[in-house]
């Protein structure tokens, strides 16, 4: 029961963390166009942006799945 229920967790923490990789690469994506305007501004959110999707990126998926406790 204990390992269903953390198997259940890992699952939805997986999905917080695509949920929010989705946003922040729509958001990119919007800087990005933004840029054209050549604005301080959208280059400091595109900056922030990359940096939150390469936190993202190398993080672990889920939390260590070191047996049960």
């Amino acid at each position: 029961m204990a390992a269903d229920g953390r198997s259940r967790t890992d699952e939805a923490l997986d999905h917080a963390q695509d949920a929010v990789r989705a946003s922040i690469e729509a958001a990119a994506k919007i800087a990005r166009e933004s840029m054209e305007t050549g604005t301080e501004a959208a280059h400091k959110v595109q900056a922030s942006l990359k940096e939150a999707l390469e936190a993202l990126r190398s993080s672990p998926k889920s939390g260590p799945s070191s047996g049960s406790r």
